[in-house]
């Protein structure tokens, strides 16, 4: 017995590996490649269906021959380049064997299925749309969510026109997952059309797969607003008083940035040019490294001062310093009526003589002529009293 199969296998060896029969079966699941698929595209053209299909070959030939065959060692290209328009068609085949692989002579293909492919060729569209970003969750309380950044900021896509065209924007989402720190990822994202619905993005290329996303996040810092009150006009603490509307902003940034800011300084009021009440209006400006997240740009400040009494003495003493080399000024006024603020009972001892009227003629216009130069009223020997206001002269310049 064991004689009789050894001599089975030497048999069956010598047959298969010396003589090498003739043999048939069939060869399945062999994709199809589509050739000229440039030229399509420079048409504005594309294939949208047909390219999943499989071809089954009967083939017949040299066992050995049969046996090398697969996928990778036949092809099966179908010539589309001749195709102008859209629409549905049915092209025949060629079949062609790995000639390292294969020994064309020693097969013949006996049947095929298919005979034909079948394909749909439509009218391609390209189009840049932008990307847009949303999230799924809130920030820490205390924190806020900055814009979106993205890179690449829009995407190239290409498809079916009829697809491409319902295509409005590509949306990033993204979970905060209680964040409290800046995001910046590859995140993937999905087609919105339209009308707002989700796209599956089937038949649809794009540029890029993933987009390099990034969210800023920031802390939140209520900060109130202060002005500086230069006292002068015979003020103090006790008869001024100051509102501030909106008394605090909020602000974001980053914590190293927001933890040294304890209030911010909208500028100076000079209280010796207040009279009764005055409201004014500042700038609300911050730092390029924080945001005022409020969005309100002005603060108005009203000042008051009261309790205090006015009295207007007529001054005539009027000086000049800086005069310019080789001017002459000539007082054209003579005298000027000067308002002064203080107690009551320290007003009414104020004297005329005590004022005094300063024109410095550093910054006027070095002409000849009449011109009009800002003054500074001085109160010599008081410091409970003051004087309230802006003051001007009229003086004429001569050359000597």
């Amino acid at each position: 017995m064991v004689l009789s199969v050894v001599l089975a296998i030497v048999l069956w060896v010598y047959v298969v590996g010396v003589l090498n029969p003739d043999s048939s079966g069939p060869v399945r699941n062999l994709p199809v490649e589509f050739v000229g698929t440039d030229a399509l595209e420079s048409r504005g053209l594309m294939i949208v269906s047909g390219g999943e299909q499989t071809i089954t070959l009967h083939v017949s030939g040299k066992r050995d021959a049969l046996q090398s065959l697969s996928a990778e060692t036949v092809s099966i290209t179908v010539d589309v380049s001749s195709i102008t328009q859209p629409g549905q068609y049915e092209s025949e085949y060629l079949v062609s064997w790995l000639p390292s692989a294969v020994s064309v002579n020693s097969l013949a293909i006996t049947d095929r299925y298919p005979q034909r492919v079948s394909y749909t060729v439509v009218r391609q569209a390209v189009r840049t749309i932008p990307v847009r970003g949303t999230v799924t969750s809130r920030v820490v309380e205390g924190y806020q969510a900055g814009e979106f950044s993205f890179a690449p900021a829009t995407l190239e896509v290409r498809g079916e026109e009829s697809l491409v065209n319902q295509i409005d924007y590509a949306l990033v989402t993204l979970d905060l997952e209680d964040r409290t720190e800046t995001y910046s990822g590859d995140l993937p994202y999905t087609f919105i059309s339209f009308t707002g619905d989700q796209l599956d993005g089937k038949g649809i290329e794009a540029d890029a797969a993933l987009v390099r996303t990034t969210l800023p996040i920031f802390q939140l810092k209520e900060v109130e607003l202060k002005v500086n009150l230069i006292h002068g006009g015979g003020t103090t603490d006790q008869n001024v008083t100051c509102e501030i509307e909106p008394k605090t902003i909020m602000v974001s940034g980053a914590p190293a940035d927001l933890e040294p800011l304890k209030e911010i300084s909208l500028g100076d009021i000079d209280l010796s040019k207040v009279l009764g009440s005055d409201t004014l209006t500042f700038p609300i400006s911050l730092t390029p490294e924080l945001t005022n997240v409020s969005g309100v740009t002005e603060a108005a400040v009203k000042v008051s001062v009261r309790g205090l009494a006015t009295a207007t003495l007529e001054v005539d003493n009027i000086e000049f310093i800086n005069v310019p080399a080789g001017y002459t000024p000539q007082k054209v006024t003579q005298t000027r009526q000067i308002q002064i603020r203080g107690e009551a009972e320290a007003v009414a001892s104020v004297t005329q003589s005590q004022l005094r009227i300063v024109a410095d003629l550093n910054n006027a216009v070095a002409a000849t002529g009449t011109q009009t130069i800002p003054v500074k009223v001085y109160l010599d020997g008081r410091s409970d009293v003051g004087v309230v206001g802006d003051y001007n002269i009229v003086v004429s310049i001569t050359r000597q």
